[in-house]
């Protein structure tokens, strides 16, 4: 069978496979990070590798997603590729951003026998992790890697299905949560003598993650009423770790709320201190899945919406993860478009937070109506309106045409907060909230913490609620996690995970009325 040598950085893992195979497969079994946010389906054209002999020639859909200049040396689609013969494939580094904000400390570094914890925030892109002082829970220090089981796709659900169907499959996105989680506290950069004093360390997810990290079966999340196999939480899940961890940390699981509601939005309700709730309060964390939190002082309700992956910038046209040159934010000055890039980079493309800003500028300019479309006859950038060789409406978002916001990502916006809107207001009427009562709304999570929350009321996201009571944080799980590292903090966990409640969306009989008003951009959130 032909060889496939596949070289990330200063790693290389060989394997074989059969003719005919699609060369992402066979990358997948060497366990080395490659993204495909679409799952393999060929529809997002960013699985490009660099080949060397030994592929098919590429396929109509690689001639629609590379250019002439990429195919002349030898980039090819890993999911569309197949292999004739031996060949070597060199993956592109992946960078992650990491905006971990907190007070950052030197204090582990200067009191030497100090006793240090690790919380692991696993997220369904991005894996952070923070270095804590045991003795009163300071974080120190965070750092992030990406979720490396994204070669299986952007989504939760095509890894779930991926891992029901197939063990081996299972075992591999198990072990490449081990690997992403070994990544992100390699991005700690810590010496062998501060990791070797590294106690404990807990790990907060969404459900799919936790049951993909434990091999806890599957198939009642795939199934009504889509509840985890198990909520318990694992006082000692040590031995399932593979020894990524300093020798002698204990490792524990949080429990779970239910449903799709998991240790990271348990987290959440600690930070935020809902326990203690004053009053009524908001907390949404806003990524590839949207949590919702609600209490009106006495009780917790929670629910998860499958938000998309639009704000983490995937399927989107030019969408990107936070690296240089991603378009964090957008401003409209004398009728042109102004970026806002990470590390002031020319743009590559759109963040969430960049596609958010984007629409809420055009949306206020005129150009893109409140149903979404784009304007007729907008009163500026008329000019860089076009249809494309699909019949999609796009908006040439530079003037040589590199970047486009196209009519399907507007939508892709429209369905990610039209679904958090939903869930909120279901949940506020559960508690016989009206918007207007929350005294604290808190947008948290890796895009949560850092939207312009004028866009956010602008374009109906959250209910009109009093902008005042609006604030952003962006590690709510994280840190979270953090405060479960000591017994007072785990305990604290049980506690609200018994008492919050969860509520089932797809059984509620207005989601999805209430979804389809919440598509509009306005204020209200209805046409």
């Amino acid at each position: 069978m032909p060889t496939i040598e596949v070289i990330y950085g200063e790693k290389s893992r060989t394997v074989t496979a059969g003719l005919g195979t699609i060369i992402g497969d066979a990358i997948a079994r060497t366990e080395l990070p490659l993204e495909q946010p679409c799952a393999g389906r060929g529809t997002c054209g960013k699985c490009k590798i660099l080949a060397e002999a030994g592929l098919a020639p590429p396929d109509e859909i690689e001639y629609e997603n590379l250019t002439a200049g990429e195919l002349a040396v030898g980039n090819r689609l890993a999911c569309r590729a197949r292999v004739t013969g031996d060949v070597t494939v060199t993956l592109a580094p992946i960078v992650v951003y990491s905006n971990k904000i907190f007070r950052a400390s030197n204090r582990y570094k200067r009191e030497k026998d100090a006793r240090l914890g690790l919380a692991i925030d696993f997220g369904s892109t991005t894996v952070a992790a923070f270095l804590t002082m045991l003795d009163d829970g300071e974080v120190c220090a965070g750092g992030a890697a990406l979720n490396q089981q994204t070669v299986y796709g952007a989504d939760v659900i095509s890894r779930l299905a991926a891992a029901d169907d197939d063990a081996e499959d299972a075992e591999r996105l198990h072990k490449l949560a081990l690997a992403s989680m070994n990544q992100a506290v390699d991005s700690l950069k810590l010496s062998q003598s501060i990791a070797n004093r590294i106690e404990r360390v807990t790990i907060v997810g969404n459900v799919a993650m936790h049951h993909l990290i434990t091999r806890l079966p599957l198939a009642s999340l795939a199934v009504k009423p889509f509840q985890p196999f198990s909520k318990a939480s694992i006082m000692d899940a040590t031995p399932m770790m593979g020894g990524i961890f300093p020798a002698g940390a204990k490792v524990a699981l949080p429990p779970l709320v239910g449903g799709f509601v998991g240790s990271d939005a348990l987290a959440c309700l600690a930070y935020f201190d809902f326990e203690e709730a004053t009053g009524p309060m908001l907390a949404v964390d806003l990524g590839t899945n949207g949590e919702v939190l609600v209490t009106d002082g006495q009780r917790i309700v929670t629910a998860s919406t499958a938000a998309g992956p639009a704000f983490e910038g995937v399927n989107i046209s030019c969408g990107t993860r936070a690296v240089d040159g991603a378009i964090v934010g957008v401003s409209l000055k004398q009728g042109e478009l102004i970026f806002s890039t990470i590390a002031d980079a020319e743009p590559i493309g759109l963040t969430g937070s960049g596609l958010l800003s984007i629409v809420y500028e055009l949306q206020k300019a005129g150009v893109i109506r409140a149903d979404g479309r784009f304007a007729d006859n907008p009163p500026i950038l008329a000019d860089r309106l076009i249809t494309d060789d699909q019949g999609v409406r796009c908006l040439l978002m530079t003037p040589d045409g590199d970047l486009k916001l196209t009519q399907f990502d507007v939508r892709e916006l429209q369905k990610a907060k039209g679904a958090i809107r939903a869930a909120i207001e279901i949940l506020l009427a559960n508690v016989g909230l009206q918007p207007g009562d929350l005294q604290r709304v808190i947008l948290t999570g890796s895009f949560g913490g850092q939207v312009d929350i004028d866009a956010v009321l602008a374009l109906g996201m959250l209910p009109p609620v009093r902008r005042e009571a609006v604030e952003t944080v962006a590690n709510g799980a994280g840190l979270g996690a953090a405060m479960f590292l000591s017994d007072e903090g785990f305990a604290l966990g049980e506690r609200l995970a018994a008492r919050a409640g969860q509520v089932d969306l797809d059984t509620d009989p207005d989601f999805q009325m209430r979804y389809i008003e919440a598509l509009a951009l306005a204020p209200n959130g209805s046409f």
